[in-house]
Parts: structure tokens; sequence; C-alpha cells
């Protein structure tokens, strides 16, 4: 009997004892608030990422505006050298030229879609990759019509 009322007593001494339960609790916690701040750092860097990209290809479709007979290789250098948060050879561009700007015949517009892929850095999230496109409309200016 001794020996079990002396296992009964030190079960009763750990159960009352609070040594320790903040280092538990926050064991618990401390996971999902990590992985709270860093999606929203990943959040964050995405919507820098896009408007570096919208940024870029506004600016591009004003230098194709200003220089028409610029080639789609120069203007895609441009884009790229103006691409901010990552690499601009990550870049995909296309080009389309048309006659009807805005329902007006007589003026020649250009767009340019830039298409980036966007890889999360923590793919323990279970976040893959997520497609960013930006797209802008200039008049093209010194091409024989919209001057």
């Amino acid at each position: 009997m001794t020996g079990s009322r002396r296992i009964g007593k030190a079960l009763c001494r750990l159960a009352a004892a609070r040594d320790g339960n903040a280092a538990i609790e926050f064991a618990f916690v401390a996971p999902v608030l990590i992985t709270l701040l860093l999606g929203a750092m990943e959040f964050g860097r995405m919507l820098y990422v896009r408007q570096g990209l919208e940024y870029a290809t506004e600016s591009a479709a004003r230098y194709y505006s200003m220089n028409p007979t610029s080639s789609q290789s120069s203007i895609t250098s441009y884009l790229q050298g103006k691409m901010v948060g990552t690499s601009g050879s990550d870049i995909s561009v296309s080009y389309a030229s048309t006659s009807n700007c805005n329902s007006n015949s007589a003026v020649t517009c250009t767009m340019i879609t830039a298409t980036y892929t966007f890889s999360f850095a923590e793919k323990y999230l279970g976040f893959g990759s997520k497609t960013l496109t930006a797209t802008s409309q200039a008049v093209l200016y010194g091409s024989g019509s919209g001057s």
C-alpha cells in the first residue's frame, strides 16, 4: 500500500503543477501563428510582383506607342528591364496590334499582355503557383495613323 500511495501522491502533485503550461500552450499555437504570418508575407509579395508586372507592361506599351518601329524583342527587353520584384526573364509577352482602337477605325492601337508564373516560397503551405497577367493598351503614334 505504501508504494501505491506514494505513486498516487506523486500523480496528484504532477496534476496540480502549473510549471511549463505556457511552453506547452505556445507549442500548440506557434505553428498556426507562424503559418499565418508566412502566408500573409507571401500574399504581400505576390501583390508586389503583380504591381511590378502592371507597371512594366504599362511602361512597355507607352514606349511602343512612341516608338512603333521598334522590334518586339526590343519591347520585350524594355518590359523585362522595367520589372521589379522578380527576374524579368521569366515573363512571357504577347502583342496585338489593332486598327480599331476603342471603336475608332482611324486610330491604330497596340495591346501588350505580359504573363508571369508566381511561385510561392513556402511550398509546405500547399500553394502551388499562380499565373499573374497584366494587359495594357496604347495608341501608336507616328505609324501613319492616329497622329
